[in-house]
């Protein structure tokens, strides 16, 4: 392949693109991954902004309906903060059916880098353990401890140290963005040094039910049990997916019962505590509630100005005190939205080749700022439930009736009467034209639902949660 010349600046983003690729080969199949990703090509990522280019018109918008937030979420875990992705058609690009040519790019050109080698971490002795794909700056050294998550941090630390035997099951759950994964890799790195020899096994819960789906596809259940019952560590990142899959369900029982007889240790992450995670089986919020359950909450003004203080060490920056408190003061409901701050001030300084000063930092950040919170649209909302409630957007926007997608739909229309200006007729519209009644009705039901059951309350106040209004 010809080689070309690449500023430092182009081989970061080629590097972060190549872990982008690797985040989302282990997110779809490999027949998807070949079909679709293949042929794309990083164009720029500056800050949080990331344009990846594709072949032509219908690619584009395919990705924009099916794998944009997707790829929003690998691309947040790459650059550890929240990323605006959008979509550049580039003719160049190879189209058509099976796997794209390896191409050398012109000079001036999006580079197209080969598959990445996933980053493996080996077990401390010869004993064959499982890829784990950890993240090298999740650790609890660089995990920054306050009142709200203290014990969640604690009893993280003693499960790695104690496996087996101080908390099992640990069940961690809190809001997007406020350290459970990042908690769940400082154990997975503190367990890999203090028990030599032992296997882990760390994935999302999406991802573990994917493989129990290939399994039956291949009719080799026992592989699957074998590969998730005879390990030390278990560890299960968002949980609640679990939600309405009865089958696997019953499989994550047994593998739980397995696990936990022989006094391995079990990790799991989710949104909500186990008893508001809805039509979750009774005998696994038992389970859950035999261990430890922690909650992470909002981090509080000093832990905030701690954590950006704490990323400005990792990327080498020097940030002023009345930065930090000015970032700390007004990004106040997760770790990502500081992360992205600091990320989008230092962007900004570098661009205008300046120190970082509060100056810079308030022209960095005042786009954010102006209304208080990013606008809010029905797409945004529709993201967000259909995320919730593992459901198709497409799915959504249909003309299917069956609860599984009606029920978030009226959750869709009900969120956007309350939090946008939109007439009940414009809500409609972005249903296939439904007229203002239907609307008027799934506002109403979702009202006297919340009303008489906490559990969707709480539903309903986490989602609010994600897309920032109370």
């Amino acid at each position: 392949m010809a080689q070309v010349e690449t500023t430092p600046e182009r081989r970061e983003e080629s590097d972060n693109f190549s872990r982008l690729l690797d985040a989302l080969r282990r997110r779809v199949s490999k027949q998807q991954f070949a079909t679709w990703f293949q042929r794309t090509a990083l164009v720029r990522w500056e800050g949080n902004e990331v344009v990846i280019g594709v072949p032509n018109r219908f690619y584009e918008e395919w990705f924009q309906r099916h794998f944009r937030t997707l790829i929003a979420r690998a691309a947040e875990e790459v650059g550890q903060a929240p990323a605006n992705v959008s979509f550049e058609i580039l003719p160049a690009l190879p189209a058509g059916e099976g796997p794209a040519p390896a191409r050398a790019p012109e000079a001036g050109a999006p580079s197209v880098p080969p598959a990445p080698t996933p980053t493996v971490v080996e077990p401390a002795s010869a004993v064959a353990s499982f890829d784990l794909h950890l993240n090298a700056h999740y650790t609890f050294e660089n995990f920054i401890t306050g009142p709200s998550n203290r014990v969640a941090a604690a009893s993280a630390r003693a499960v790695a140290s104690d496996p087996g035997r101080a908390y099992n099951p640990l069940f961690l759950h809190g809001s997007v963005g406020l350290g459970k994964t990042h908690l769940l890799h400082a154990v997975c790195h503190e367990f890999l040094r203090q028990q030599a020899g032992e296997r882990i096994c760390l994935l999302s819960c999406e991802e573990f039910t994917n493989e129990f789906v290939q399994a039956l596809q291949r009719h080799d259940l026992e592989s699957f049990r074998q590969r998730f019952r005879n390990v030390g560590l278990l560890v299960i990142d968002d949980i609640h997916f679990l939600v309405g899959k009865e089958r696997i369900q019953d499989e994550f029982f047994h593998t739980f019962n397995r696990l936990y007889q022989a006094h391995r240790q079990i990790v799991v992450s989710s949104d909500a505590p186990p008893t508001e995670i809805p039509t979750l089986q009774d005998r696994l919020v038992s389970r859950f509630k035999w261990g430890l359950v922690a909650n992470i909450d909002k981090p509080e003004m000093e832990t905030r100005m701690a954590i950006v203080r704490r990323k400005a060490t990792l990327l080498d920056l020097e940030v002023p005190n009345d930065v930090v408190e000015f970032i700390a003061a007004n990004f106040r409901n997760n770790i990502r939205e500081l992360e992205g701050a600091i990320l989008s001030v230092s962007a900004r300084a570098r661009v205008a080749s300046v120190p970082i000063d509060l100056s810079i930092a308030q022209e960095a950040l005042e786009p954010s700022l102006r209304d208080g919170r990013p606008p809010m649209t029905l797409d945004r909302i529709t993201e967000v439930v259909a995320a919730h409630y593992q459901v198709k957007i497409s799915d959504l926007r249909s003309k299917r009736r069956n609860r599984s997608v009606s029920h978030p739909r009226q959750v869709v229309m009900f969120l956007a009467r309350a939090t946008t200006d939109l007439s009940l007729d414009e809500i409609g519209d972005h249903f296939g034209g439904r007229d203002h009644s239907t609307v008027l009705y799934a506002v109403r039901r979702m009202q006297e639902l919340a009303e008489q059951d906490p559990n969707f309350a709480a539903e309903l106040e986490r989602m609010k949660d994600r897309l920032g209004v109370r």
